[in-house]
C-alpha cells in the first residue's frame, strides 16, 4: 500500500483510497509490508526509501475521515544467507521481532527449509511465511517443516479462500488448523484490491469462528508487539 515501492500503490491517492476501502470493511490496524529483495538493495537503501513513501502518505493521510493504526515491515524474500545477516531484525514489522518470509518459488531444497529455521535459532526473530498458498505444490515433507514448525508462523492471502477454483482447499487447510494468519496482500484497487472483509466473511459462514478466533488473535498480538 505505500506509493511508488515497488509493484503496489503506484501514488498518494491510489495508497488513501486502499486505506480507507480497508478501514471501510472493519480493518482496525495495516502493516505496510513492501518487498525487500537483497540483491535489488541493502537494507539501508531498502528503509531510506520506505521512510520516504511512508513520510508521502503520512503527509495526506488527513484526508481519511478514519485511520486505522498502522505500522511498517517488509515481505523479505529468501536469500542464501538471509539467517546471518547482521541487520535482519531492521525489516521485522514495527518495533517486534516478527518479520515476513516470502520463500523462493524454485524447487525447495532441504537446505533452502534449514536455512529459515536457523533465523529464529540465529537471529532470534519469529518468522512468519507469507501466502502458504503459493508453495502448495512443494515438496510436501519440506512445506510440513515449515507447517509444523511451532516457531513458525503460517500466513495464507484472503483470495485463496475468495476464488472458487481454492475456496474449497482454503477451508479444508483452514480447519487442520494451519493457517495462523490472513492477509490482503492488497497491491492496488482492481485485481488485488482490499479484500479480507469477503475472506472473514466466508469463513463465518462456513461455521469457522475457532479459526478465525485464533487468527484475530495472533494479528492483534503481532500488532501489539509492533507498536
Amino acid at each position: 500500500m505505500l506509493p511508488g515501492m515497488d509493484d503496489g500503490s503506484k501514488d498518494v491517492a491510489t495508497s488513501i483510497e486502499m486505506i480507507r476501502r480497508s478501514a471501510e470493511q472493519g480493518v482496525e490496524g495495516i502493516v505496510f509490508t513492501p518487498h525487500f529483495y537483497a540483491h535489488l538493495n541493502s537494507p539501508e537503501e531498502f528503509l531510506d526509501r520506505r521512510s520516504r513513501s511512508l513520510a508521502e502518505l503520512e503527509a495526506e493521510l488527513d484526508k481519511l475521515s478514519v485511520v486505522p493504526k498502522y505500522t511498517v515491515g517488509a515481505e523479505v524474500h529468501y536469500f542464501k544467507g538471509i539467517s546471518r545477516i547482521n541487520d535482519l531484525n531492521r525489516l521485522c514489522i514495527g518495533k517486534s521481532d516478527y518479520i515476513l518470509i516470502e520463500m523462493p518459488f524454485c524447487v525447495w531444497k532441504p537446505n533452502i527449509i534449514d536455512e529459515v529455521e536457523e533465523i529464529s535459532q540465529v537471529s532470534g526473530l519469529s518468522v512468519i511465511i507469507a501466502h502458504v498458498d503459493r508453495y502448495l505444490d512443494q515438496d510436501k515433507r519440506l512445506l510440513s517443516r515449515l507447517i509444523e514448525n511451532p516457531d513458525i508462523l503460517i500466513q495464507c492471502n484472503a483470495d485463496f479462500f475468495i476464488e472458487r477454483r481454492t475456496q474449497s482447499k482454503a477451508l479444508k487447510i483452514l480447519k487442520n488448523g494451519v493457517i495462523d494468519l490472513i492477509a490482503s496482500d492488497s497491491h492496488n484497487l482492481n485485481s488485488r484490491k482490499p479484500n479480507i472483509a469477503e475472506a472473514v466473511g466466508i469463513i463465518e459462514k462456513r461455521d469457522n469462528r475457532i479459526f478465525l478466533d485464533h487468527i484475530i488473535e495472533t494479528g492483534q498480538k503481532i500488532f501489539e508487539a509492533a507498536l
